[in-house]
């Protein structure tokens, strides 16, 4: 399923807070070299094409090819390529600027000067465990928010530092939903460790994988292919799709991702690819064709789709396991240590639901649209006023899901559709 979006897609604010100070060496395209720390204020010059922009703001960090600033309490990525000159507005000796000595070799490309080495983050062995939920079906439909909430929340019983594990099973979904789970499990994460395990995950699955500490494949998986489509199915213009990448740079960022997987997940003419040293493993990537190893070329007519092993090898994948005792292994478990069964009842109740109300809202629109068997129109009205009632309180049930069986608030004749039934069912009312 496509990746719908029906609204221009506003740019992702990072919430990322700055603990210690780490010491931070740079070097410019133009041979010198800045040093300084995290936390400290700095201003820098960024050119993108032929627009040159000053940014002040406070240096959060590092990530290898693009710092983190904070500007006006909002995180921006600033790809260090980018950067024609930068400094400290208050130089001190511990942060020094730029220096005609601080020069580096002049075949040194300006790409590969920072190796990104994504790490995962080692927990040894918890005190605490697992909480696995399973999330099978489209983003929006059958995969909600209402699910990962009520999971966080029976997780929080226990107190921090539990393991969520997102079962991840989906070809898409709703761009909308999509982004109130980014902001949930941004929340979540703040409290556990919140995995994805994925086997097939494409476009919304995908978006939602990365919003996680970590993502580990099966073997079989597939993942990627981030489509964006406007509301009628055509494709989205380029400011949402710029946008949409932007928004995607920064989920990668969160997780120690490089943000240059977003644009090759979305359009066709990005190119990625990248190297590795081969003593120390450390992964350098480039928008460009200058690495050893090609993700995307630019010229394929398919937006970038990898496999678990293409993930492993270029370090998108912190994994892979096919069961939950190759995954324990993975995640630093002794065993496996399932708390309980409660994730796994959310998705199974939820599904039967969601089955259910399929058919029954179906039906209950046709009665409400007066298509029943009445021996007398006021015995047709009120199998309607029933059906309407009815309608509402499916509505009640699917919660965040009624959209997609016709109930969700959206314009219908100057007003939402859930108050358009309740008029409706007056108007019966008076007809009665």
């Amino acid at each position: 399923m496509k990746f719908t979006i029906f609204l221009i897609i506003t740019v992702l604010t990072l919430l990322t807070s700055i603990s210690f100070a780490d010491q931070v060496e740079l070097a410019l395209s133009d041979g010198t070299v800045w040093r300084g720390d995290t936390g400290q204020q700095i201003a820098l010059v960024e050119k993108k094409g032929r627009k040159k922009t000053t940014i002040e703001g406070t240096l959060v960090r590092n990530a290898g090819q693009y710092l983190i600033v904070m500007v006006d309490s909002e995180n921006k990525i600033v790809f260090i390529t980018d950067i024609v000159s930068i400094s400290t507005p208050q130089t001190t000796d511990d942060a020094p600027t730029a220096s005609e000595n601080d020069s580096v070799p002049d075949d040194t490309e300006s790409n590969s000067n920072q190796p990104v080495a994504k790490s995962k983050t080692k927990y040894g062995k918890l005190p605490h465990g697992v909480f696995l939920l399973p999330l099978d079906g489209g983003v929006g439909e059958i995969i909600r928010s209402t699910e990962i909430q009520e999971i966080a929340e029976h997780a929080d019983t226990y107190g921090p530092g539990q393991i969520i594990i997102l079962d991840i099973n989906s070809p898409g979904g709703s761009v909308l939903t999509g982004i109130q789970m980014r902001d949930l499990l941004y929340d979540i994460r703040k409290r556990h460790r919140v995995i994805a395990w994925v086997d097939r995950a494409t476009s919304g699955g995908a978006f939602l994988a990365f919003c996680c500490d970590e993502i580990y494949f099966r073997r079989s998986s597939n993942f990627g292919s981030i489509t964006m489509w406007s509301g009628n199915f055509q494709g989205a213009a380029e400011p949402e799709m710029n946008a949409w990448i932007t928004q995607l740079e920064g989920v990668l960022a969160k997780s120690s991702r490089t943000p240059l997987f977003a644009a090759p997940m979305v359009v066709f003419a990005a190119q990625l690819t990248y190297d590795i040293d081969e003593e120390t493993g450390k992964i350098t990537y480039y928008d460009n064709l200058t690495g050893e190893f090609v993700l995307s070329d630019g010229q394929s007519v398919e937006v970038l789709s990898i496999t678990a092993e293409q993930a492993d090898h270029c370090g998108l994948s912190d994994g892979t396991a096919d069961t939950l005792e190759e995954l324990a292994a993975l995640l630093d478990l002794d065993a496996w240590n399932e708390i309980d069964d409660k994730g796994r009842k959310l998705a199974k109740n939820w599904k039967a639901l969601s089955e259910q109300a399929t058919e029954e809202i179906t039906r209950l629109f046709e009665e409400f649209n007066g298509n029943v068997e009445a021996r007398t129109n006021g015995e047709r009205i009120m199998k309607q006023i029933q059906a309407g009632k009815s309608l509402l309180t499916w509505a009640n049930r699917v919660g965040e899901s009624a959209m997609n069986y016709g109930l969700a608030p959206y314009p219908l004749a100057g007003t939402e559709r859930v108050d358009a039934i309740k008029r409706q069912i007056k108007e019966l009312e008076q007809q009665r």
